[in-house]
Protein backbone atom coordinates (compact mmCIF):
# COMPACT_ATOMS: atom_id res chain seq x y z
CA UNK A 1 0.00 0.00 0.00
CA UNK A 2 1.34 3.17 -0.81
CA UNK A 3 2.20 5.49 2.01
CA UNK A 4 -1.24 8.31 2.73
CA UNK A 5 0.54 11.88 4.04
CA UNK A 6 -2.97 13.33 6.12
CA UNK A 7 -2.79 16.92 5.68
CA UNK A 8 -1.74 19.40 8.74
CA UNK A 9 -4.83 20.36 11.09
CA UNK A 10 -3.62 23.90 9.75
CA UNK A 11 -4.23 22.98 6.83
CA UNK A 12 -7.54 24.92 5.82
CA UNK A 13 -10.26 22.12 4.50
CA UNK A 14 -7.79 19.91 2.91
CA UNK A 15 -10.52 17.87 1.26
CA UNK A 16 -13.10 20.99 0.28
CA UNK A 17 -13.68 21.54 -3.36
CA UNK A 18 -15.06 19.89 -6.27
CA UNK A 19 -15.44 16.42 -5.98
CA UNK A 20 -13.83 15.42 -9.41
CA UNK A 21 -11.08 17.59 -8.02
CA UNK A 22 -11.29 15.03 -4.38
CA UNK A 23 -10.94 12.05 -6.77
CA UNK A 24 -8.57 12.88 -8.55
CA UNK A 25 -6.44 13.77 -5.33
CA UNK A 26 -7.41 10.84 -3.67
CA UNK A 27 -4.61 8.38 -2.17
CA UNK A 28 -4.38 5.09 -3.89
CA UNK A 29 -6.45 2.52 -2.42
CA UNK A 30 -8.98 4.88 -0.51
CA UNK A 31 -12.56 5.04 -2.41
CA UNK A 32 -15.18 7.63 -2.88
CA UNK A 33 -17.03 6.54 -0.38
CA UNK A 34 -14.81 6.35 2.19
CA UNK A 35 -13.83 9.78 1.66
CA UNK A 36 -16.97 11.26 1.61
CA UNK A 37 -17.73 9.72 4.87
CA UNK A 38 -14.38 11.23 6.54
CA UNK A 39 -15.62 14.42 5.49
CA UNK A 40 -18.97 14.45 6.67
CA UNK A 41 -17.23 14.03 9.83
CA UNK A 42 -14.57 16.59 9.65
CA UNK A 43 -17.77 18.60 8.97
CA UNK A 44 -19.36 17.62 12.31
CA UNK A 45 -16.63 17.56 14.36
CA UNK A 46 -16.14 21.15 13.42
CA UNK A 47 -20.06 22.60 13.97
CA UNK A 48 -19.14 20.54 17.71
CA UNK A 49 -15.85 22.49 17.72
CA UNK A 50 -18.05 25.26 17.74
CA UNK A 51 -20.79 24.54 20.21
CA UNK A 52 -18.30 23.20 22.37
CA UNK A 53 -16.33 26.83 22.04
CA UNK A 54 -20.13 28.56 23.02
CA UNK A 55 -20.78 26.23 25.62
CA UNK A 56 -17.30 27.41 27.23
CA UNK A 57 -18.14 31.03 26.65
CA UNK A 58 -21.36 30.50 28.47
CA UNK A 59 -20.32 28.51 31.23
CA UNK A 60 -17.56 31.85 31.70
CA UNK A 61 -20.23 33.76 31.58
CA UNK A 62 -22.22 31.88 34.62
CA UNK A 63 -19.24 31.25 36.79
CA UNK A 64 -19.13 35.01 36.39
CA UNK A 65 -22.71 35.27 37.54
CA UNK A 66 -22.13 33.29 40.76
CA UNK A 67 -19.28 34.82 41.73
CA UNK A 68 -20.87 38.30 41.56
CA UNK A 69 -23.71 36.40 43.22
CA UNK A 70 -21.93 35.16 45.96
CA UNK A 71 -19.64 38.48 46.53
CA UNK A 72 -23.09 40.14 46.77
CA UNK A 73 -24.71 37.57 49.46
CA UNK A 74 -21.48 37.85 51.35
CA UNK A 75 -21.90 41.49 51.69
CA UNK A 76 -25.67 40.91 52.83
CA UNK A 77 -24.57 38.62 54.93
CA UNK A 78 -22.12 40.84 56.40
CA UNK A 79 -24.73 43.56 56.23
CA UNK A 80 -27.41 41.43 57.92
CA UNK A 81 -24.96 40.24 61.17
CA UNK A 82 -23.80 43.75 61.77
CA UNK A 83 -26.64 46.01 61.09
CA UNK A 84 -28.23 47.08 64.62
CA UNK A 85 -32.11 46.48 63.84
CA UNK A 86 -33.35 43.09 63.95
CA UNK A 87 -34.35 41.57 60.55
CA UNK A 88 -36.22 38.33 60.04
CA UNK A 89 -37.24 36.45 56.76
CA UNK A 90 -40.72 34.65 56.72
CA UNK A 91 -42.31 32.19 54.63
CA UNK A 92 -45.95 32.98 52.54
CA UNK A 93 -47.60 32.14 55.96
CA UNK A 94 -45.42 34.74 57.79
CA UNK A 95 -43.65 31.87 59.39
CA UNK A 96 -40.01 32.94 60.68
CA UNK A 97 -37.31 31.02 58.54
CA UNK A 98 -34.40 33.26 59.40
CA UNK A 99 -33.15 36.20 61.98
CA UNK A 100 -30.19 37.92 62.06
CA UNK A 101 -27.63 38.19 65.25
CA UNK A 102 -29.69 41.38 66.04
CA UNK A 103 -32.44 40.10 66.32
CA UNK A 104 -31.36 37.54 68.84
CA UNK A 105 -29.49 40.16 71.12
CA UNK A 106 -32.79 42.40 70.93
CA UNK A 107 -35.48 39.30 72.40
CA UNK A 108 -32.98 36.78 73.72
CA UNK A 109 -34.57 34.33 71.09
CA UNK A 110 -32.24 32.52 68.44
CA UNK A 111 -32.82 31.31 64.88
CA UNK A 112 -33.35 27.07 66.39
CA UNK A 113 -36.14 28.89 69.30
CA UNK A 114 -38.03 31.04 66.68
CA UNK A 115 -37.99 29.05 63.69
CA UNK A 116 -41.20 28.24 61.87
CA UNK A 117 -43.08 30.43 64.62
CA UNK A 118 -45.55 33.68 63.83
CA UNK A 119 -43.59 36.98 65.24
CA UNK A 120 -46.66 37.76 67.24
CA UNK A 121 -46.99 34.65 68.88
CA UNK A 122 -43.46 34.72 69.95
CA UNK A 123 -42.94 38.32 71.14
CA UNK A 124 -46.63 39.19 72.19
CA UNK A 125 -46.96 39.74 75.67
CA UNK A 126 -49.14 41.56 78.34
CA UNK A 127 -48.37 45.07 77.36
CA UNK A 128 -48.87 44.54 73.57
CA UNK A 129 -51.62 46.02 72.12
CA UNK A 130 -54.00 43.51 70.38
CA UNK A 131 -55.01 46.41 68.50
CA UNK A 132 -52.20 47.15 66.98
CA UNK A 133 -51.34 43.69 65.94
CA UNK A 134 -54.65 43.32 64.63
CA UNK A 135 -54.18 46.22 62.41
CA UNK A 136 -50.67 45.06 61.40
CA UNK A 137 -52.30 41.84 59.77
CA UNK A 138 -55.05 43.04 58.47
CA UNK A 139 -52.84 45.55 56.31
CA UNK A 140 -50.49 42.34 55.22
CA UNK A 141 -53.20 40.49 54.74
CA UNK A 142 -54.70 42.92 52.05
CA UNK A 143 -51.01 42.67 50.57
CA UNK A 144 -49.84 46.16 51.67
CA UNK A 145 -46.77 46.71 53.91
CA UNK A 146 -46.58 47.93 57.46
CA UNK A 147 -44.18 50.79 57.67
CA UNK A 148 -42.51 52.19 61.16
CA UNK A 149 -45.74 50.79 63.34
CA UNK A 150 -45.03 51.17 67.21
CA UNK A 151 -45.49 48.33 69.54
CA UNK A 152 -44.77 46.90 72.80
CA UNK A 153 -43.43 43.13 72.52
CA UNK A 154 -41.97 41.36 75.28
CA UNK A 155 -38.09 39.29 75.44
CA UNK A 156 -37.45 36.01 76.35
CA UNK A 157 -37.09 36.88 79.65
CA UNK A 158 -40.70 38.43 79.58
CA UNK A 159 -39.06 42.16 79.52
CA UNK A 160 -41.44 44.40 77.97
CA UNK A 161 -39.57 46.50 74.57
CA UNK A 162 -40.28 49.35 72.34
CA UNK A 163 -39.81 49.04 68.59
CA UNK A 164 -40.89 50.49 65.67
CA UNK A 165 -41.81 47.18 63.16
CA UNK A 166 -41.52 47.46 59.19
CA UNK A 167 -42.83 44.31 57.12
CA UNK A 168 -42.42 43.92 53.38
CA UNK A 169 -44.37 41.82 51.06
CA UNK A 170 -41.63 39.62 48.47
CA UNK A 171 -43.67 38.69 45.27
CA UNK A 172 -42.65 35.70 43.85
CA UNK A 173 -42.39 35.32 40.14
CA UNK A 174 -45.90 34.03 39.93
CA UNK A 175 -47.22 37.37 41.10
CA UNK A 176 -47.87 35.96 44.68
CA UNK A 177 -46.28 36.59 48.29
CA UNK A 178 -44.14 33.97 48.96
CA UNK A 179 -42.11 35.33 51.53
CA UNK A 180 -41.78 38.75 54.26
CA UNK A 181 -39.01 40.62 55.45
CA UNK A 182 -39.45 42.06 58.72
CA UNK A 183 -37.27 45.30 59.99
CA UNK A 184 -37.78 45.39 64.15
CA UNK A 185 -35.95 48.79 65.18
CA UNK A 186 -35.65 49.32 69.09
CA UNK A 187 -37.06 52.57 70.23
CA UNK A 188 -37.07 51.36 74.14
CA UNK A 189 -34.48 54.40 75.42
CA UNK A 190 -36.82 57.00 72.99
CA UNK A 191 -40.04 55.72 74.57
CA UNK A 192 -38.51 56.09 78.33
CA UNK A 193 -36.94 59.79 77.73
CA UNK A 194 -40.63 60.69 76.44
CA UNK A 195 -41.69 59.14 79.59
CA UNK A 196 -39.33 60.78 81.36
CA UNK A 197 -40.01 64.41 79.85
CA UNK A 198 -43.95 63.86 80.38
CA UNK A 199 -43.20 63.29 83.68
CA UNK A 200 -41.17 66.17 84.49
CA UNK A 201 -43.47 68.02 82.44
CA UNK A 202 -46.70 66.89 84.94
CA UNK A 203 -43.87 67.25 87.62
CA UNK A 204 -43.54 71.35 86.75
CA UNK A 205 -47.22 71.68 86.28
CA UNK A 206 -48.21 70.02 89.78
CA UNK A 207 -45.30 72.17 90.87
CA UNK A 208 -47.34 75.31 90.23
CA UNK A 209 -50.76 73.86 90.56
CA UNK A 210 -49.87 73.20 94.41
CA UNK A 211 -48.22 76.74 95.32
CA UNK A 212 -50.85 78.39 93.15
CA UNK A 213 -53.60 76.71 95.45
CA UNK A 214 -51.86 77.05 98.80
CA UNK A 215 -51.27 80.51 97.80
CA UNK A 216 -54.90 80.76 97.21
CA UNK A 217 -55.87 78.89 100.28
CA UNK A 218 -53.89 80.88 102.16
CA UNK A 219 -55.17 84.37 101.13
CA UNK A 220 -58.93 82.77 101.61
CA UNK A 221 -57.82 81.25 105.14
CA UNK A 222 -56.64 84.73 106.43
CA UNK A 223 -59.65 86.93 106.24
CA UNK A 224 -61.84 84.64 108.80
CA UNK A 225 -58.08 84.22 110.56
CA UNK A 226 -58.37 88.01 110.73
CA UNK A 227 -61.43 88.48 112.21
CA UNK A 228 -60.65 85.54 114.85
CA UNK A 229 -57.62 87.21 115.47
CA UNK A 230 -58.83 90.89 115.87
CA UNK A 231 -62.24 90.30 117.63
CA UNK A 232 -60.44 88.41 120.35
CA UNK A 233 -57.81 91.14 120.67
CA UNK A 234 -60.80 93.71 121.40
CA UNK A 235 -62.06 91.50 123.61
CA UNK A 236 -58.55 91.51 125.40
CA UNK A 237 -58.11 95.14 125.53
CA UNK A 238 -62.06 95.14 127.45
CA UNK A 239 -61.46 95.74 131.54
CA UNK A 240 -61.60 93.52 134.17
CA UNK A 241 -65.67 94.27 135.08
CA UNK A 242 -66.51 93.42 131.67
CA UNK A 243 -65.53 89.92 131.28
CA UNK A 244 -65.18 87.44 133.89
CA UNK A 245 -62.35 85.76 134.68
CA UNK A 246 -62.74 82.37 133.17
CA UNK A 247 -64.33 84.26 129.61
CA UNK A 248 -60.94 86.19 129.57
CA UNK A 249 -58.74 83.00 129.75
CA UNK A 250 -60.85 81.27 127.04
CA UNK A 251 -60.40 84.41 124.99
CA UNK A 252 -56.97 84.21 125.26
CA UNK A 253 -57.26 80.28 124.61
CA UNK A 254 -58.86 81.08 121.08
CA UNK A 255 -56.34 83.90 120.36
CA UNK A 256 -53.13 81.39 121.02
CA UNK A 257 -54.99 79.52 118.69
CA UNK A 258 -55.65 81.46 116.24
CA UNK A 259 -51.66 82.00 116.12
CA UNK A 260 -50.95 78.89 116.05
CA UNK A 261 -53.49 78.30 113.16
CA UNK A 262 -51.73 81.21 111.28
CA UNK A 263 -47.96 79.65 111.86
CA UNK A 264 -49.45 76.60 110.75
CA UNK A 265 -50.46 77.78 107.75
CA UNK A 266 -47.40 79.90 106.78
CA UNK A 267 -45.19 76.80 107.60
CA UNK A 268 -47.53 74.67 105.23
CA UNK A 269 -47.30 77.42 102.60
CA UNK A 270 -43.60 77.80 103.15
CA UNK A 271 -42.97 73.63 103.16
CA UNK A 272 -45.11 73.22 99.86
CA UNK A 273 -42.56 75.91 98.11
CA UNK A 274 -39.86 74.56 98.96
CA UNK A 275 -39.46 72.22 95.20
CA UNK A 276 -40.19 75.82 93.44
CA UNK A 277 -38.50 78.10 96.44
CA UNK A 278 -40.00 81.55 95.61
CA UNK A 279 -37.61 83.05 98.05
CA UNK A 280 -34.55 80.87 95.96
CA UNK A 281 -31.25 79.21 97.72
CA UNK A 282 -28.44 82.00 97.37
CA UNK A 283 -25.30 80.18 98.69
CA UNK A 284 -22.48 81.99 99.71
CA UNK A 285 -19.49 81.78 102.44
CA UNK A 286 -21.42 81.70 106.21
CA UNK A 287 -18.86 82.07 109.44
CA UNK A 288 -20.45 79.77 111.42
CA UNK A 289 -18.35 81.47 114.63
CA UNK A 290 -20.74 84.68 113.96
CA UNK A 291 -23.94 83.13 113.00
CA UNK A 292 -24.18 81.24 116.09
CA UNK A 293 -22.92 83.71 118.53
CA UNK A 294 -26.20 85.67 117.03
CA UNK A 295 -28.45 82.58 116.98
CA UNK A 296 -27.45 82.48 121.29
CA UNK A 297 -27.84 85.78 121.32
CA UNK A 298 -30.85 85.63 120.02
CA UNK A 299 -32.41 82.88 122.63
CA UNK A 300 -30.45 84.10 125.23
CA UNK A 301 -33.76 84.95 127.35
CA UNK A 302 -35.97 82.22 126.34
CA UNK A 303 -33.01 79.91 127.92
CA UNK A 304 -32.19 81.99 130.85
CA UNK A 305 -36.20 81.88 131.81
CA UNK A 306 -36.01 78.18 131.80
CA UNK A 307 -33.31 78.37 134.02
CA UNK A 308 -31.06 77.01 131.09
CA UNK A 309 -27.02 76.79 129.85
CA UNK A 310 -25.91 77.35 125.90
CA UNK A 311 -22.69 76.35 125.95
CA UNK A 312 -20.98 77.17 122.17
CA UNK A 313 -18.02 76.15 121.10
CA UNK A 314 -17.36 76.95 117.20
CA UNK A 315 -14.13 75.28 115.85
CA UNK A 316 -15.52 75.08 112.13
CA UNK A 317 -14.17 76.93 109.06
CA UNK A 318 -16.88 78.77 106.96
CA UNK A 319 -19.35 76.32 105.19
CA UNK A 320 -21.04 77.19 101.95
CA UNK A 321 -24.84 78.06 102.44
CA UNK A 322 -27.36 80.53 102.27
CA UNK A 323 -27.19 82.43 105.70
CA UNK A 324 -30.70 83.49 106.25
CA UNK A 325 -31.74 79.75 105.86
CA UNK A 326 -28.88 78.42 107.95
CA UNK A 327 -29.86 80.74 110.51
CA UNK A 328 -33.70 79.39 110.47
CA UNK A 329 -32.87 76.44 110.60
CA UNK A 330 -30.21 76.61 113.47
CA UNK A 331 -32.93 78.60 115.44
CA UNK A 332 -35.69 75.80 114.91
CA UNK A 333 -33.29 73.27 116.48
CA UNK A 334 -31.57 75.44 119.23
CA UNK A 335 -35.11 76.15 120.11
CA UNK A 336 -36.63 73.08 120.21
CA UNK A 337 -33.55 71.99 122.52
CA UNK A 338 -33.87 74.75 124.83
CA UNK A 339 -38.10 73.74 124.84
CA UNK A 340 -37.41 70.03 125.36
CA UNK A 341 -34.91 70.07 127.90
CA UNK A 342 -35.46 70.52 131.86
CA UNK A 343 -34.30 73.20 133.79
CA UNK A 344 -30.97 73.22 135.36
CA UNK A 345 -30.03 71.59 132.39
CA UNK A 346 -27.12 72.28 129.61
CA UNK A 347 -27.48 72.52 125.81
CA UNK A 348 -24.13 72.46 123.62
CA UNK A 349 -24.00 74.16 120.59
CA UNK A 350 -20.72 72.44 118.69
CA UNK A 351 -19.22 73.63 114.88
CA UNK A 352 -16.51 71.30 113.40
CA UNK A 353 -15.47 69.49 110.51
CA UNK A 354 -16.07 65.96 109.75
CA UNK A 355 -14.03 63.42 109.82
CA UNK A 356 -13.83 63.10 106.03
CA UNK A 357 -12.50 67.20 106.46
CA UNK A 358 -15.20 68.00 103.44
CA UNK A 359 -18.44 68.88 105.53
CA UNK A 360 -19.09 71.50 108.10
CA UNK A 361 -20.93 70.00 111.14
CA UNK A 362 -23.19 72.22 113.73
CA UNK A 363 -24.62 69.78 116.96
CA UNK A 364 -27.34 71.18 118.47
CA UNK A 365 -26.81 68.73 121.86
CA UNK A 366 -29.53 68.73 124.53
CA UNK A 367 -30.35 66.92 127.88
CA UNK A 368 -34.28 65.96 127.30
CA UNK A 369 -36.04 62.63 127.79
CA UNK A 370 -34.66 61.85 124.43
CA UNK A 371 -36.93 60.52 121.47
CA UNK A 372 -37.66 56.66 121.20
CA UNK A 373 -35.45 54.93 118.34
CA UNK A 374 -38.41 53.81 116.46
CA UNK A 375 -39.81 57.50 116.34
CA UNK A 376 -36.82 58.69 114.75
CA UNK A 377 -37.44 58.02 111.21
CA UNK A 378 -41.10 59.53 111.77
CA UNK A 379 -39.15 62.87 113.33
CA UNK A 380 -38.76 64.64 109.95
CA UNK A 381 -42.48 63.60 108.43
CA UNK A 382 -44.73 66.40 107.85
CA UNK A 383 -47.66 67.07 110.92
CA UNK A 384 -46.46 63.98 112.76
CA UNK A 385 -45.87 64.85 116.48
CA UNK A 386 -44.03 63.18 119.17
CA UNK A 387 -44.02 62.90 123.03
CA UNK A 388 -41.01 63.49 124.30
CA UNK A 389 -41.98 64.57 127.49
CA UNK A 390 -41.86 61.62 129.27
CA UNK A 391 -45.19 61.96 130.94
CA UNK A 392 -46.58 63.29 127.41
CA UNK A 393 -46.69 66.54 128.96
CA UNK A 394 -44.80 68.02 125.98
CA UNK A 395 -44.63 67.53 122.10
CA UNK A 396 -42.41 68.22 119.31
CA UNK A 397 -44.35 71.21 117.53
CA UNK A 398 -46.82 70.66 114.30
CA UNK A 399 -44.82 68.08 112.50
CA UNK A 400 -43.27 70.89 110.15
CA UNK A 401 -40.78 72.78 111.37
CA UNK A 402 -38.14 69.79 111.46
CA UNK A 403 -39.69 68.93 107.77
CA UNK A 404 -38.89 72.63 106.25
CA UNK A 405 -35.67 72.43 108.26
CA UNK A 406 -34.54 69.26 106.66
CA UNK A 407 -35.60 70.53 103.23
CA UNK A 408 -33.59 73.63 103.34
CA UNK A 409 -30.46 71.53 104.17
CA UNK A 410 -31.17 69.47 101.09
CA UNK A 411 -31.37 72.49 98.57
CA UNK A 412 -28.29 73.31 100.51
CA UNK A 413 -26.32 70.13 99.78
CA UNK A 414 -26.56 69.15 103.43
CA UNK A 415 -28.64 67.34 105.89
CA UNK A 416 -29.58 67.24 109.48
CA UNK A 417 -29.05 64.04 111.21
CA UNK A 418 -30.44 62.62 114.78
CA UNK A 419 -29.07 60.48 117.10
CA UNK A 420 -31.22 60.12 120.66
CA UNK A 421 -31.20 58.11 123.96
CA UNK A 422 -33.74 57.81 126.35
CA UNK A 423 -33.11 59.77 129.41
CA UNK A 424 -29.74 61.21 127.87
CA UNK A 425 -31.27 63.82 125.53
CA UNK A 426 -30.89 64.19 121.93
CA UNK A 427 -28.34 65.43 119.20
CA UNK A 428 -29.29 67.31 116.11
CA UNK A 429 -26.65 67.86 113.58
CA UNK A 430 -26.86 70.26 110.55
CA UNK A 431 -24.08 68.98 107.80
CA UNK A 432 -23.06 71.61 105.60
CA UNK A 433 -20.50 71.90 102.73
CA UNK A 434 -17.30 73.47 103.46
CA UNK A 435 -16.61 76.84 101.61
CA UNK A 436 -12.63 75.81 101.42
CA UNK A 437 -11.68 73.21 99.63
CA UNK A 438 -9.26 71.64 102.05
CA UNK A 439 -9.36 71.16 105.81
CA UNK A 440 -7.85 73.95 108.09
CA UNK A 441 -5.33 71.34 109.05
CA UNK A 442 -3.73 71.48 105.62
CA UNK A 443 -1.92 74.24 103.62
CA UNK A 444 -3.34 77.66 103.55
CA UNK A 445 -1.46 77.68 100.23
CA UNK A 446 -3.57 74.79 98.86
CA UNK A 447 -6.73 75.80 100.32
CA UNK A 448 -9.23 77.01 97.12
CA UNK A 449 -13.12 77.83 97.61
CA UNK A 450 -15.01 75.02 96.16
CA UNK A 451 -18.74 76.02 95.25
CA UNK A 452 -21.66 73.85 96.95
CA UNK A 453 -22.26 72.73 93.26
CA UNK A 454 -19.54 71.86 91.21
CA UNK A 455 -19.99 73.03 86.87
CA UNK A 456 -17.93 70.83 84.07
CA UNK A 457 -16.53 73.71 81.44
CA UNK A 458 -19.79 75.07 79.66
CA UNK A 459 -20.66 77.84 77.12
CA UNK A 460 -23.86 79.41 77.94
CA UNK A 461 -26.04 81.82 76.60
CA UNK A 462 -28.57 83.78 78.55
CA UNK A 463 -31.26 85.72 76.72
CA UNK A 464 -32.63 88.19 79.23
CA UNK A 465 -33.69 92.09 78.79
CA UNK A 466 -33.58 93.08 82.64
CA UNK A 467 -30.15 94.34 83.35
CA UNK A 468 -31.01 93.15 87.27
CA UNK A 469 -31.54 89.48 85.49
CA UNK A 470 -28.21 89.70 83.99
CA UNK A 471 -26.35 90.94 86.33
CA UNK A 472 -27.58 88.14 88.95
CA UNK A 473 -27.17 85.21 86.30
CA UNK A 474 -23.70 86.72 85.81
CA UNK A 475 -22.81 87.04 89.60
CA UNK A 476 -23.90 83.55 90.02
CA UNK A 477 -21.48 82.08 87.24
CA UNK A 478 -18.50 84.28 88.75
CA UNK A 479 -17.95 81.37 91.51
CA UNK A 480 -17.32 79.11 87.81
CA UNK A 481 -14.21 80.27 85.98
CA UNK A 482 -14.72 77.46 83.30
CA UNK A 483 -17.97 78.57 82.56
CA UNK A 484 -18.28 81.11 79.55
CA UNK A 485 -21.13 83.24 79.49
CA UNK A 486 -22.33 84.95 76.86
CA UNK A 487 -25.33 87.49 77.31
CA UNK A 488 -27.98 88.92 75.18
CA UNK A 489 -30.52 91.65 75.15
CA UNK A 490 -33.26 90.50 72.37
CA UNK A 491 -34.46 87.18 71.09
CA UNK A 492 -32.51 88.11 67.81
CA UNK A 493 -29.29 88.63 69.19
CA UNK A 494 -29.98 85.42 71.50
CA UNK A 495 -30.73 83.47 68.40
CA UNK A 496 -27.31 84.42 67.06
CA UNK A 497 -25.44 83.90 69.97
CA UNK A 498 -26.71 80.18 70.16
CA UNK A 499 -25.71 79.74 66.02
CA UNK A 500 -22.44 80.85 66.51
CA UNK A 501 -21.50 79.77 70.00
CA UNK A 502 -22.95 76.44 69.45
CA UNK A 503 -23.41 76.37 73.18
CA UNK A 504 -23.63 73.65 76.09
CA UNK A 505 -27.05 75.09 77.60
CA UNK A 506 -29.65 78.00 76.68
CA UNK A 507 -30.91 80.09 79.38
CA UNK A 508 -34.46 81.77 77.74
CA UNK A 509 -36.61 84.45 79.11
CA UNK A 510 -40.34 83.90 78.14
CA UNK A 511 -41.17 87.25 77.55
CA UNK A 512 -38.71 89.41 75.82
CA UNK A 513 -39.09 93.00 73.88
CA UNK A 514 -38.78 91.77 70.18
CA UNK A 515 -40.95 88.71 70.55
CA UNK A 516 -41.48 85.38 72.97
CA UNK A 517 -38.85 82.58 73.96
CA UNK A 518 -41.35 80.35 72.88
CA UNK A 519 -40.73 81.28 68.85
CA UNK A 520 -37.04 81.38 69.44
CA UNK A 521 -37.47 78.20 71.03
CA UNK A 522 -39.32 76.89 67.70
CA UNK A 523 -37.04 78.64 65.63
CA UNK A 524 -33.80 76.59 67.35
CA UNK A 525 -35.63 73.14 67.40
CA UNK A 526 -35.85 73.84 63.85
CA UNK A 527 -31.92 73.62 63.01
CA UNK A 528 -31.07 70.12 62.96
CA UNK A 529 -28.06 70.69 64.79
CA UNK A 530 -29.79 72.04 68.24
CA UNK A 531 -32.10 69.33 68.31
CA UNK A 532 -30.46 68.55 71.43
CA UNK A 533 -29.23 71.54 72.67
CA UNK A 534 -30.37 71.63 76.68
CA UNK A 535 -32.86 74.79 77.04
CA UNK A 536 -33.94 76.72 80.09
CA UNK A 537 -36.74 78.76 80.15
CA UNK A 538 -36.77 81.20 83.26
CA UNK A 539 -40.48 82.83 83.44
CA UNK A 540 -42.04 84.95 86.25
CA UNK A 541 -44.87 83.93 85.08
CA UNK A 542 -46.28 80.41 87.49
CA UNK A 543 -49.75 79.63 85.33
CA UNK A 544 -49.60 75.77 85.06
CA UNK A 545 -50.86 76.09 81.47
CA UNK A 546 -48.13 78.63 80.48
CA UNK A 547 -45.51 76.06 81.68
CA UNK A 548 -46.99 72.81 80.14
CA UNK A 549 -46.76 75.04 76.43
CA UNK A 550 -43.22 75.79 77.46
CA UNK A 551 -42.36 72.41 78.03
CA UNK A 552 -44.55 70.76 75.15
CA UNK A 553 -42.80 74.33 72.73
CA UNK A 554 -39.78 71.91 73.37
CA UNK A 555 -38.12 73.54 76.56
CA UNK A 556 -36.10 71.12 78.63
CA UNK A 557 -36.98 72.74 82.33
CA UNK A 558 -38.86 75.58 83.29
CA UNK A 559 -37.78 77.61 86.25
CA UNK A 560 -40.01 80.00 88.07
CA UNK A 561 -38.79 83.92 89.17
CA UNK A 562 -37.60 84.53 91.62
CA UNK A 563 -34.32 82.49 90.04
CA UNK A 564 -33.91 79.39 92.25
CA UNK A 565 -29.94 79.11 91.93
CA UNK A 566 -29.39 75.86 93.54
CA UNK A 567 -31.70 74.29 91.74
CA UNK A 568 -30.61 75.65 88.55
CA UNK A 569 -26.75 74.82 89.06
CA UNK A 570 -27.86 71.45 89.90
CA UNK A 571 -29.51 71.02 86.20
CA UNK A 572 -26.16 72.52 84.85
CA UNK A 573 -24.18 70.16 86.60
CA UNK A 574 -25.15 67.34 84.71
CA UNK A 575 -25.16 68.79 81.66
CA UNK A 576 -22.99 66.80 78.89
CA UNK A 577 -20.26 69.25 77.40
CA UNK A 578 -19.02 69.18 73.58
CA UNK A 579 -15.71 70.62 74.44
CA UNK A 580 -13.97 72.46 77.35
CA UNK A 581 -14.77 75.93 77.61
CA UNK A 582 -12.41 79.27 78.41
CA UNK A 583 -13.31 80.94 80.92
CA UNK A 584 -15.56 83.63 80.75
CA UNK A 585 -14.75 87.78 81.31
Amino acid sequence: MPDFIPASPSDPAPWRGSTSARRSSLPTGVSDTMADDAQRLLDELHVRHDAFEQQGQVLKQVQAALQRAQSTNQELALVADRVTDAILICDAQRCIKWVNPSFTRLTGFTLTECHGQLTEELLSGPHTDPGVITRVNQTLAQGQSVDKVQVCHHRKDGEPFWVERSVQPIMGPDGQINRYIEVLTDISAQRRAEAEHAQRLQAEVALATKADFLSRMSHSMRSPLNAILGFTQLLDMLDDQSLPEAQRRQISHIHTAGQELLSLLDQALDYARLDERAVGIRPQRVDLGILLKEIRAALEDEAKAQDITLVLDSQCPPVWADPQHTRAILLNLLSNAIKFSPTGSTVWLNAHVSQDERIGVVEVRDQGFGIEENDLNRLFKPFTRLDTGGGGSKTRGHGLGLAVSQRLAELMHGSIEVSSTLGRGSVFALKLPLAEGLSPNRTGANRSNEPAVMLPPLRVVHIEDNPLNRSLVEAMFSAYPQVRLHSAETAAEGQAAIESMNPDVALVDINLPDGSGLDLCRRIRAQSQFHHLPMIALSADALPEHIAKALQTGFNHYLVKPLQITRLLTILSTLPTTQAAPPHA
